[in-house]
C-alpha cells in the first residue's frame, strides 16, 4: 500500500514539474524510511550520496560532455555539413542524405541527443528548406534522426550511464551501437532518396576545388573520434581514458583551428559541470530509489509473478517495449532509465536476453519518446531552432518514427547486428 502511494505521489510530482532527481531523491528517501525506519535513512544518505557517483568510470561522463562542448564551440557541426553537402548533395536526396551523415557525424561527437539537435536545427533545416524540401520533412528528419543517431553512434552518453548502472562493460556497449546506428543512417538515406525523387529538388553542384577544400577543417575532428573509437575497440584504454584523450583532442583541435579562446573554453567548463551535475543528482536519487524498491521487496515480487506465469519471454519482452514506449512520452531518456533499470534489468537478466543489446534497444525505445507529444524535449528544440510550427515537426517525424519501430523490430530479430562487434572485441 505504501509503495503503491509513493508511486502515485512520484508522478504527480514530476507532472507538477519538479526535476526528476530532486523527485526520485525526495521518494526514495520517504520510501526508505517507510520501509526501514530513520537508522536506515540516515545511514544510506550519508553514504549513498557519495558512492553512487564516486568511481573511476564515472568520470568517462563529463570528460565525453567537455569533449562535446568543445567541439561544439569550435563551430565543427556547419563545417562538417557544409563538406558532407559539397561532397554528396548534388545527388538526388543529397541534401537530405547530408544532413543525416552530418547528424551521425556530430553525433559521435557530442553523444548528447539534445546537444545535436539543437545544433544540427540550426545548420540544416534552413538549407533543406531553400532546396524546396518541406518544412514538415526537413524539421521531422532532424528531429528525429539527429539524436538518435548521437546516443546510438559512440560516445554515448545514456550508454554509458547504463554500462555503470547495470555493470555492464561499456566499451562494449558503445561499439554495439555502432552498427545499429549505421544500418539507421541506411534505411533513413533510402527513405530520404524515394521522397526526394517524388520531389522537385532543387540540387548545387560544388566544383573539386571545394570539395577538397572543406576537408580542410573536418579531417582533424575525424581522426579524432576515430582515434577514440580505435581506443575503445582495442581495449588499448579503457573508456574513461578515451574521454580523456577525446576531451584534451578537443581542445587542441580547437586551439589549433584557432575557433577557441579563453571565454570559450571557460564556457565549455561552467556547461559541462551543469549538466554533470544534473546527471550525478539523476545517479544518486537512482540509487536512493533502487534501495527502496529493495528494501519494499516489490522487485522480488514481480520477479516472482513472471516466473510463475504462463507468459513467454518475448510476451514479456513486448510488454516491457510497450512500457518504455509509453513512459517515453512523459519523461526524458536518462531520467526514464535510471528510474526503470532497478526492475527492469535483473528481469531482463533473467529471461536470458544479452544486457548489451537489451542496453541499445532500451536507448533507441526512450529516444522515440523523445520526438512524441506531450513531452518530445527534440520537437520543442526543433520547433524553436528553426521558428517552424510543435505540430509540423511531429507531423514530419511520424513516418521516421516508424522507421525506428522498424530497425528496433529488426535488432530483435537480429540481435548479432548488436552483438558482432563487441563479440570480436
Amino acid at each position: 500500500m505504501e509503495v503503491s502511494l509513493l508511486i502515485i505521489a512520484m508522478l504527480a510530482l514530476l507532472i507538477l514539474g519538479m526535476p526528476i532527481g530532486f523527485t526520485l531523491i525526495f521518494i526514495g528517501s520517504i520510501g526508505i524510511f517507510v520501509t526501514g525506519g530513520i537508522s536506515s535513512l540516515n545511514g544510506l544518505l550519508s553514504s549513498v550520496t557519495y558512492s553512487s557517483v564516486n568511481g573511476f568510470t564515472f568520470t568517462a561522463i563529463p570528460l565525453f560532455i567537455l569533449m562535446a562542448h568543445l567541439i561544439s564551440r569550435s563551430n565543427i557541426a556547419q563545417d562538417l555539413f557544409d563538406c558532407v553537402n559539397k561532397w554528396i548533395g548534388h545527388l538526388p536526396g543529397g541534401l537530405g542524405v547530408s544532413t543525416v551523415i552530418s547528424s551521425a557525424g556530430f553525433g559521435a561527437l557530442s553523444g548528447s541527443s539534445i546537444a545535436a539537435t539543437s545544433i544540427m536545427s540550426k545548420i540544416c533545416i534552413p538549407e533543406m528548406i531553400k532546396s524546396n524540401y518541406k518544412d514538415s520533412f526537413s524539421s521531422g528528419l532532424v528531429a528525429t534522426s539527429t539524436g538518435t543517431l548521437a546516443v546510438l553512434i559512440p560516445p554515448s552518453v545514456p550508454l554509458i550511464l547504463y554500462g555503470v548502472q547495470t555493470e555492464t562493460p561499456i566499451g562494449k556497449l558503445l561499439i554495439a551501437g555502432m552498427l545499429p546506428g549505421i544500418l539507421l543512417v541506411i534505411l533513413l538515406s533510402i527513405y530520404i532518396i524515394y521522397i526526394s525523387m517524388r520531389t522537385n529538388i532543387v540540387s548545387e553542384r560544388y566544383s573539386w576545388k571545394e570539395r577538397w577544400s572543406s576537408l580542410r577543417t573536418v579531417w582533424p575532428i575525424a581522426l579524432l573520434v576515430m582515434f577514440v573509437m580505435i581506443l575503445i575497440y582495442f581495449g588499448v584504454t579503457t573508456s574513461t581514458e578515451a574521454a580523456a584523450f577525446g576531451a584534451a583532442g578537443a581542445l587542441l583541435t580547437g586551439l589549433a583551428l584557432r575557433r577557441l579562446n579563453l571565454n570559450s573554453i571557460i564556457m565549455a567548463l561552467t556547461e559541462t559541470v551543469k549538466q554533470t551535475a544534473m546527471i550525478f543528482t539523476i545517479i544518486v536519487g537512482g540509487h536512493l530509489f533502487a534501495y527502496f524498491i529493495t528494501l519494499s521487496g516489490v522487485g522480488q515480487n514481480i520477479l516472482n509473478v513472471i516466473n510463475e506465469s504462463d507468459l513467454s519471454k518475448w510476451s514479456i519482452l513486448s510488454l516491457i517495449i510497450i512500457c518504455y514506449l509509453i513512459l517515453g512520452l512523459f519523461l526524458d531518456l536518462i531520467g526514464s532509465m535510471i528510474l526503470t533499470l532497478p526492475l527492469v534489468f535483473p528481469i531482463i537478466t533473467s529471461l536470458g536476453f544479452d544486457p548489451i543489446w537489451f542496453g541499445v534497444v532500451m536507448v533507441l525505445l526512450l529516444e522515440i519518446g523523445l520526438v512524441t507529444p506531450p513531452v518530445g524535449i527534440n520537437l520543442f528544440l526543433t520547433s524553436k531552432y528553426s521558428n517552424i510550427p510543435v505540430e509540423r515537426v511531429f507531423y514530419g517525424s511520424i513516418p521516421l518514427i516508424l522507421l525506428l519501430l522498424f530497425l528496433i523490430m529488426l535488432l530483435i530479430i537480429f540481435p548479432q547486428i548488436t552483438l558482432y562487434l563487441p563479440s570480436k572485441m
